[in-house]
């Protein structure tokens, strides 16, 4: 880490970075458990290069585009692996498929949309890769790739487990959730076309994943339409219930009883009643 912040040779800070990836994907626990603190473990974040820049020749000039991706992409692998409890993509701690939808099945509702949008936007940062102008044949830039295309088919596994659970909760889910939950497919659904193009991962199950999410947000659209409409209704029922109780308050029933807490007319009434029995 030290190394990648002295550095200002772009070569040299992709290694660096590439050296970080391997740990996460490759590592032992003890080097992963040391990673697990950036970059919210206090102190310096070593992965802010965001001010990166190698202009020594026009190579290093365009790599140092991929320096300040590649770290903000780590930054936020991290970050979302944190979220997980797992490092997404790493060979080690690959978890079985039957043991990773018991814990998402256990989680609330709020959680659970948390962890879709963090995954989210780990495709959204794959989206953001620079353009390989003149570096296609570069092999730092190809070892990259590489490592980043892996992360972004776990990412998309990782979704589509969640999007399932959400088929199972559709009913249940709150307002808020479905907006959020919404607001995340729609998010995902922007990467199409955008993602990187993954060796050995066959095109049914990616062209599967983009159905999957194209039904669910679908789903969550009606159920929020039908949610706003069950809401206008209460609301509707509910002024036209507190208006009828204002005009009922202001007629008088037969059955209503008319009481009189003046004493003066209940002694008017029985000197009337006195005057009518001495006169019969």
């Amino acid at each position: 880490m030290d190394r990648l912040q002295t550095t200002h040779d772009s070569a040299v800070a992709l290694k660096c970075l590439l050296a970080v990836h391997h740990v996460i994907k490759y590592g032992s626990f003890i080097l992963q458990d040391q990673l697990s603190v950036y970059p919210a473990g206090g102190g310096r974040n070593y992965l802010n290069l965001s001010n990166f820049r190698d202009d020594s020749t026009p190579v290093a000039w365009e790599l140092s585009s991929w320096v300040r991706w590649y770290a903000q992409y780590i930054e936020n692998l991290l970050l979302t692996s944190r979220l997980l409890g797992f490092f997404v993509g790493s060979n080690s701690c690959i978890v079985e498929k039957d043991k990773e939808e018991e814990r998402v099945s256990a989680l609330l509702n709020g959680n659970l949309v948390r962890e879709t949008e963090s995954l989210v936007s780990l495709l959204e940062g794959v989206c953001k890769r620079p353009e390989s102008l003149g570096l296609g044949g570069n092999r730092l830039v190809i070892e990259v790739l590489g490592l980043v295309g892996e992360d972004q088919s776990s990412a998309m596994n990782e979704i589509s487990v969640r999007v399932n659970e959400f088929d199972e909760r559709l009913n249940c889910l709150s307002f808020g959730d479905s907006v959020e939950l919404l607001g995340a497919l729609k998010r995902s659904e922007d990467c199409e076309g955008r993602l990187l193009a993954v060796p050995n991962v066959k095109n049914d199950l990616v062209e599967g994943f983009w159905g999957l999410i194209r039904e669910m947000k679908t789903k969550v659209g009606k159920e929020k339409e039908s949610n706003n409409k069950l809401m206008a209704t209460m609301r509707v029922e509910k002024e036209s219930y507190s208006e009828s109780a204002r005009f009922g308050d202001r007629v008088l029933r037969p059955s209503d009883w008319v009481r009189f807490s003046s004493g003066r007319l209940a002694v008017d009434a029985f000197h009337l009643s006195t005057i009518q029995s001495c006169a019969r």
